[in-house]
């Protein structure tokens, strides 16, 4: 009996002390326009540092529809990490442009615009290259958010991680170097 006693006040010390636990699933993670993410979990770099940028972030994040990512961290970069760029080769100022992958990409055009999506009206997605983050940049790293294209195809939010770089080809201002043309693609 007093084994029992002792056993029910440790089981009830124990589901107290959790009291102010959740108890269900986490809450999903939503957007800027209250619409739930679809998130996953990927390795990031260790030589990007969690950071806080506001202003970067907004310019990262879109509303339902529009592109961009849905989520967001801001990461300060501490060593040279590569990135992958998918972009139209007919306007080769947008070789060093501001939407990165942190893989290279694979597979058909259709299934890279899908993943990422990617309107046809906003990139042929026929060349690729390869560039380093530069030491001392901030970017934006989220998952990709949905986007309603011209004519009306509509791509959905998916897991597949973005990265915003905040290049202004404009103004000569890029956060990216060592570049690689790596040609046509796919």
């Amino acid at each position: 009996m007093t084994m029992r006693k002792g056993l029910w006040l440790a089981v009830t010390l124990v589901v107290s002390g959790c009291a102010g636990l959740p108890t269900g699933p986490a809450s999903p993670v939503t957007g800027i326009d209250g619409v739930a993410c679809v998130t996953g979990t990927a390795a990031i770099d260790p030589s990007l540092k969690t950071s806080e940028n506001d202003v970067l972030l907004g310019k990262a994040r879109g509303v339902s529809g529009k592109g961009g990512t849905c989520d967001g961290q801001v990461y300060a970069v501490s060593a040279p990490v590569k990135l992958y760029r998918v972009y139209d080769s007919a306007k080769g100022y947008t070789q060093r442009g501001s939407w990165w992958a942190l893989e290279k990409p694979s597979g058909t055009r259709d299934s890279y615009r899908a993943t990422y999506a990617i309107c046809p009206e906003w990139s042929a997605v026929d060349a690729l290259v390869e560039c380093e983050i530069r030491p001392g940049t901030q970017v934006v790293i989220g998952s990709t958010q949905s986007a309603v294209c011209g004519d009306g195809t509509e791509l959905p939010k998916t897991a597949a991680l973005q990265v915003y770089v905040a290049n202004d080809g404009r103004s000569d201002l890029y956060h990216v170097g060592a570049c690689k043309e790596l040609g046509s693609w796919p």
